[in-house]
């Protein structure tokens, strides 16, 4: 009998050392660094015709954006510009330029209200759907031939 409950207690401490190596390789990049992430990787390298992906990953901006804004508002007490999150190092600076969309933040009312509208750089083969969100963090869309966003648009859900 003792030698049955020392086979399991070695086949526990296997299971458990591979388990436990399983998460270390797993969790090994998301602790690789403390550079913040871009805001939009890897636009620039889809195909032209993925434009669901294209436009998801305008989503994945202003939800990034969205948790700049929140981290900001709750240090500072105000939200910020694009150039304010990036100087404090809330966000990297590479929504400027050569992308699916061009994101816009405006801050109103001395920083207790700000707007986030993402609008396709190239009607078509970079989106066609404009999103629009404010500091209620809620994202809205709609297909506005590459004009800008508005309020009352449908609310789009987020990943």
């Amino acid at each position: 009998m003792q030698r049955q409950f020392t086979g399991l207690n070695q086949w526990r401490r296997m299971v458990g050392t591979g388990l436990l190596a399983s998460v270390a390789l797993a969790s090994a990049g998301c602790l690789a660094g403390t550079v913040p992430v871009p805001v939009q990787p890897g636009a620039n390298s889809l195909p032209s015709g993925n434009l669901r992906a294209r436009e998801d990953l305008a989503l994945y901006q202003l939800v990034m954006v969205r948790n700049a804004e929140q981290a900001h508002f709750a240090i500072q007490g105000t939200y910020a510009t694009v150039p304010e999150l990036v100087k404090v190092g809330l966000i990297n600076d590479t929504m400027q330029g050569g992308r699916s969309y061009t994101v816009d933040v405006t801050v109103l009312d001395g920083g207790m209200r700000f707007v986030a509208m993402a609008v396709p750089v190239e009607y078509g083969p970079t989106g066609r759907t404009s999103f629009y969100m404010d500091e209620t963090g809620v994202i809205r869309g709609a297909d506005h031939e590459g004009g800008a966003p508005r309020p009352d648009d449908p609310v789009i859900q987020t990943p």
